[in-house]
């Protein structure tokens, strides 16, 4: 993505960011909801059309989103006609909450997204020509290995 946007969406945010907070990318991406199974983080088959829990449906009524990935949490923004972060937020969710559950790199990338242990979360979508931003959503938000 266009450094000049991640770094618009960084701005957007740093009035918001706590104390020691760190934003690690921002990325463009359609958002819509999907249903998962924590067992081993495997996700259902299929995307639901109807809310599929609080968070993903308050997430998911405006499609085109910014999403801003920082060390604490997940920040959603709205999206400009141009593609740029709006003003204001959609809503936030706090890293410890938040899981990779699958990450589909291609020509129309996907990474889908759950949150806690409720079978919540979001699918987020990436044209071609944001595939590098999908990967790198999903590089921030892999879980650590330890060792």
């Amino acid at each position: 993505m266009n450094q000049k946007l991640q770094a618009r969406a960084f701005e957007r945010v740093a009035s918001i960011l706590k104390p020691g907070e760190q934003p690690i990318t921002a990325t463009r991406a359609l958002v819509g909801s999907f249903s998962a199974s924590r067992l081993g983080t495997a996700v259902t088959q299929g995307l639901i059309q109807a809310a599929g829990g609080a968070t993903g449906a308050a997430l998911t009524r405006t499609k085109k989103q910014f999403v801003v990935v920082t060390d604490q949490r997940l920040i959603f923004l709205p999206q400009t006609f141009f593609g740029g972060p709006g003003t204001g937020v959609l809503g936030e969710v706090a890293r410890e909450h938040v899981a990779l559950a699958e990450a589909k790199i291609g020509l129309v990338s996907l990474v889908r997204v759950a949150f806690g242990n409720a079978g919540d979360g979001i699918s987020l979508t990436f044209p071609r020509v944001d595939k590098k931003n999908a990967e790198a959503l999903a590089a921030a938000l892999a879980p650590v290995p330890t060792a």
